[in-house]
Order: C-alpha cells, then sequence, then structure tokens
C-alpha cells in the first residue's frame, strides 16, 4: 500500500504540484519522547516512501509536533534530526551550528508545582453549564491550576536559527494552540490568526496547561494545541490536499500490557486519543483525501513508559522508532488505522 500511495512523484522527491498529488504532513503531540518518536518515524517513512517529507505542500504541528514540523519547514531533513538527536551536528542545513541540550530544555521529567487556582475562570465559567459543547481536554485545561513551567529551551532554539520574530517562507506551516479563555483553536501561520512570530506560536502550542505558563499572542493567552486534540487532524479537511501523512505519537495500533499503575493510566489515555484520530481521520477522507496513519507499536509503548516527558528514555525511543515504523511500513504501509 505504501508504494502504491507515496511513490507518485513529480521531481523525484514526492512534492506535490501538477504532477504529483498535494500532500499535507500532520505531527502530533507527544512531550520529549513523541518528538524522538517522530523523528526516528520520519526517517523510516522517507527510507520506505521515497518521498521527503520536507516537500510536504502543507506542514500542521501541534505541541512536540509543532516543533518537529517547523524544523522541517525551515528545511531540516529527517536525517538531520536524526543527528541532532543522536547529539551530532549536521555540516550544513538549518541544524548546522545549532547546540540544545534535550534531556533539560523543558525543564525535566516532572513539573513545577502549579500556581493556585484554575487556567481559565472565565472558560470554567462559560463551559459549567454545557461542558459538552468541547472536547474534554480544553474543559480540563480551563479547570487545571496555571502551570509554572518555562518553554525557554524551545525559545532558545528558534533564536539560534534567528527566527524568533518572523515565519518561516513560503508560508506552508501551520502550528496548532488552544486560546485559553475562549477554549478556540487558532492554526498560527493563516491569514485569521493572529499575527505572530515561529517562536511564540511553537510555545504556545507546546504550552502544557498544568505544566508550562500560557503564552500571551496579541493580548491573548494561548496553551497547547493538544488542549482540544493530540493531532488536530480535522482541521486540514479544509486544506485543498490529496493525501495525508499523519504521524501520532500518543495514539496507537495495539497497545502493551504494563504492570504500573502510571502506564496502565497513560494507555486509557492512550486509547481515548486513538478514538479521537480516528473520527478525525474519517472527516478528512469525506473530503476525498487519503489518510495514511503511523502510530506507535507495543515495544515503542514498552520503551516511552508512562511519562512522555522522561529524559532518560529518549535516544531508546528513537532508535525504537526507527526499527518499528519500518517494520510496520514493510508490513503494512502506513495506512491501516
Amino acid at each position: 500500500m505504501a508504494a502504491e500511495t507515496a511513490d507518485r512523484t513529480d521531481d523525484g522527491t514526492g512534492t506535490g504540484g501538477a504532477a504529483g498529488p498535494r500532500r499535507g504532513l500532520v505531527l502530533g503531540g507527544g512531550g520529549s519522547l513523541g518528538a524522538a518518536w517522530t523523528v526516528g518515524a520520519l526517517c523510516a517513512l522517507q527510507d520506505a516512501c521515497g518521498w521527503d517529507p520536507r516537500r510536504a505542500d502543507v506542514v500542521m504541528g501541534t505541541s512536540a509536533g509543532a516543533i518537529v514540523g517547523a524544523l522541517l519547514a525551515l528545511g531540516a531533513a529527517p536525517a538531520d534530526l536524526l543527528d541532532h538527536q543522536r547529539g551530532g551536528e549536521p555540516p550544513d542545513g538549518p541544524m548546522a551550528g545549532v547546540r540544545l541540550d534535550y534531556d533539560t530544555w523543558v525543564g525535566g521529567a516532572l513539573p513545577r508545582l502549579p500556581r493556585p487556582g484554575v487556567g481559565s475562570l472565565k472558560l470554567f465559567r462559560d463551559l459549567a453549564g454545557h461542558p459538552h459543547r468541547m472536547p474534554l481536554p480544553t474543559v480540563l485545561a480551563a479547570a487545571a491550576p496555571p502551570g509554572r513551567g518555562s518553554l525557554g529551551g524551545v525559545r532558545a532554539l528558534f533564536e539560534q536559527l534567528q527566527l524568533e520574530d518572523r515565519w518561516p517562507d513560503p508560508p506552508k506551516l501551520r502550528v496548532v494552540s488552544v486560546e485559553l479563555d475562549t477554549g478556540t483553536r487558532v492554526r498560527f501561520g493563516t491569514s485569521d490568526a493572529p499575527a505572530t512570530d515561529l517562536a511564540s506560536a511553537v510555545t504556545a502550542s507546546c504550552a502544557l496547561p498544568a505544566w508550562f505558563e500560557p503564552v500571551r499572542i496579541d493580548g491573548r493567552r494561548f496553551v497547547d494545541g493538544c488542549a482540544w486534540s493530540d493531532t488536530n487532524l480535522d482541521l486540514l479537511a479544509g486544506e485543498p490536499v490529496d493525501e495525508v501523512f499523519v504521524l501520532a505519537p500518543t495514539c496507537a495500533r495495539e497497545t502493551d500490557h504494563p504492570r504500573s499503575v502510571p502506564a496502565r493510566v497513560e494507555r486509557h489515555l492512550r486509547r481515548t486519543s486513538t478514538l479521537r484520530l480516528l473520527r478525525e481521520a474519517r472527516l478528512v477522507r469525506e473530503t476525498g483525501a487519503q489518510v495514511h496513519v503511523l502510530v506507535p507499536g507495543p515495544e515503542d509503548l514498552a520503551a516511552m513508559g508512562a511519562n512522555l516527558m522522561a529524559p532518560q528514555k529518549r535516544l531508546t525511543v528513537l532508535e525504537t522508532s526507527l526499527r518499528t515504523t519500518a517494520a510496520a511500513l514493510a508490513e503494512t504501509g502506513p495506512g491501516g488505522l
């Protein structure tokens, strides 16, 4: 299946256009380990399908996926991201000369104690009588105490790329965040979103409620796009694409069977995320686009454990993803979910 849907190219690299399909790439959230899994999966996808993810006509990222998607949109190759995660320094391209400690850039495996109160009293009151008007993660974001953590390490990455005050060109990148006081999703990079720089948009998309401080843009407070959906795939239903590749680190085709209570809770949340992804994929397919999905398997989940922010597992997750994703693509292709 992968060969049938992903080998059609117009210039040998897989880019869309008049001679080939217009392709979208959706990268979901998942913390530090989700980002590592995504980098490994992107490398496996490129090797298996002969399509360079940088050539996507639309790149949409949420949370950790926003970081990886932004780097792809800037021209960083999956192999460069892989080398950088491993501690190497690509000789050229956007990541050349960029120094980043992936184990400390978001403050470590555990959050600081949040501030007293609720994230948004306004949204909490608006939802009090109609909590089903928005997804449960949005309700929880409104009710969660304000976080104290800093995303300064993520902002520092884009400062090194000299993109702390502007947006990449061409404008094919979409970064999803949630406005905390209204519960509204925003796709930074589109004409109907507040104008902002790339560093602010990406940090807003990563600002997990109760963990990190909301990011202020244009006088409004924004939090992690996962406060609505881990992938926000349904937002691509309005984009003119023929095929969509989705990498969703917080979903699963089948899970492992952990013994620890935290891991079992995480797997339950993962099943909920997967059901939402299936609904969103159906909406996009109804527009006529093909949707191909890559998700972690049981071996990936065992490597990840219960805490997707645990830095000591990052390299294990990265190397596992390279191997398991390549095996999954060889067996069934990316469209089985």
